[in-house]
C-alpha cells in the first residue's frame, strides 16, 4: 500500500497540471472544499460578465427591467406572506412606479401611431365602427367578385354519405351557393346513395382515397383546367364562411387577409 498510493495519484496530478489551460476554471484546486476537485466550479462572483460600459443599450435596458420585475415580485411575495403595513406600502409604492412607467410607454406609443401612418395597423385592420362598416363592405365586394371569377374555372367537390345528418345540412348550403353565385357542385357519395338535394351523385372513383377523406362532409375546391385541388374544410360550414374561405384560399397569400 505505501508504494501504491503515490503511483495512483501521480498520473492524476500530472494530468491536472498539464491540462490546466483547458479547464473552465483557474486551476484544478480552485474550488469549494466541500466539492470533489473534478466537479469544481467558479462562483458567480468570479465569472466574467460584460461591464455596464461595454453592454449595448438594449442589454442595459433588459437588465434594468429584469431587476425591476424581480424587485416587484419580491415585494409582492413579502407583502402576501408578511402583510405588515410597511411591507404592503413598499409593494404598493413600487407597483405604482411600475404602472406609471407603463402609462408613459402607452402614451408615447399612441402618439407615435398618430404621427406615423406607416406604423398604424388600424389602416389595415380598423377597430372603430365607422371604419369597420367600410372594411366589411369592401371585403364583401371583393369576395363577390372572387366568386364570379371562380365560377368559370372552379367547382366544389362535396364528399358525403347518405346516412350523415351533417351532410344533409351541408347539402342545403352548397345548393344555395350554386344557385346564388353559380358555383358548380360535384357531389361525391362514399356509400353510393344520394341526398334529397343531390339524388344522383357521382360514385367515388378513388378521389376520396387520394385526398385521404375519412370524415364527411368534406368540401374541396377543384380547378377544371389545371386540376388543382384546394381543401375548404369539413363539417357544417355556413355559406358566408364558405365564401370567405374560397376567397382567402384562392385569391390571397398567407397574412394578407388576417
Amino acid at each position: 500500500m505505501i508504494f501504491f498510493i503515490p503511483i495512483l495519484f501521480f498520473p492524476f496530478s500530472a494530468w491536472a497540471f498539464a491540462n490546466a489551460s483547458s479547464i473552465d476554471y483557474p486551476s484544478a484546486w480552485h474550488c469549494d472544499h466541500s466539492k470533489f476537485i473534478w466537479y469544481c466550479e467558479v462562483g458567480p462572483e468570479e465569472r466574467s460578465e460584460p461591464s455596464e460600459e461595454s453592454a449595448t443599450p438594449q442589454a442595459r435596458a433588459i437588465q434594468k427591467l429584469e431587476a425591476l420585475q424581480k424587485a416587484l415580485k419580491g415585494r409582492r411575495a413579502l407583502a402576501i406572506l408578511e402583510p405588515t403595513p410597511e411591507n404592503v406600502a413598499a409593494y404598493i409604492d413600487l407597483q405604482n412606479h411600475s404602472m406609471e412607467m407603463a402609462s408613459v410607454f402607452s402614451d408615447v406609443w399612441r402618439r407615435v401611431i398618430w404621427q406615423t401612418p406607416a406604423l398604424n395597423y388600424e389602416l389595415k385592420r380598423p377597430v372603430n365602427n365607422a371604419a369597420l362598416d367600410v372594411h366589411r363592405q369592401t371585403r364583401r365586394a371583393v369576395r363577390m367578385d372572387t366568386l364570379e371569377k371562380l365560377g368559370k374555372e372552379w367547382g366544389i367537390f362535396f364528399f358525403f354519405r347518405s346516412d350523415c345528418p351533417y351532410c344533409h345540412v351541408m347539402s342545403e348550403t352548397l345548393a344555395w351557393l350554386s344557385q346564388t353565385h353559380g358555383i358548380t357542385i360535384f357531389p361525391v357519395s362514399l356509400d353510393g346513395a344520394g341526398l334529397p338535394r343531390y339524388p344522383a351523385p357521382r360514385r367515388d372513383n378513388g378521389l376520396a382515397a387520394r385526398l385521404g377523406v375519412e370524415e364527411v362532409p368534406l368540401m374541396v375546391l377543384g380547378n377544371v383546367r389545371d386540376k388543382r385541388l384546394v381543401p375548404l374544410g369539413s363539417g357544417v360550414i355556413s355559406s358566408q364562411e364558405m365564401i370567405e374561405r374560397i376567397h382567402i384560399l384562392t385569391s390571397t397569400q398567407p397574412g394578407d387577409a388576417y
